[in-house]
């Protein structure tokens, strides 16, 4: 949450999401309290692991390669 610059559908602002986990505190010991999180949450259980783990390893290297790149960006 902390790069996150605008607020969207899908991410909400750190007031909005805080206030939104605020009511779930004392129900379960998991939970999504963004609700379009909770919808791609339910509609990923859905997908075989090996198809949610290929697309999510993929994501995460890009995010890593951006990040390295804005690094070695900011030391130049």
């Amino acid at each position: 949450m902390a790069s996150i610059r605008r607020a969207s559908f899908f991410v909400p602002s750190p007031e909005g999401y805080a206030k939104a986990a605020l009511r779930f505190v004392g129900y379960e010991a998991c939970c999504t309290p963004h609700w379009p999180h909770a919808l791609v949450g339910s509609v990923v259980s859905a997908l075989p692991v090996r198809i949610f783990e290929s697309f999510y390893v993929k994501r995460c290297l890009q995010t890593r390669k951006k990040g390295m790149l804005k690094e070695s960006m900011k030391k130049k």
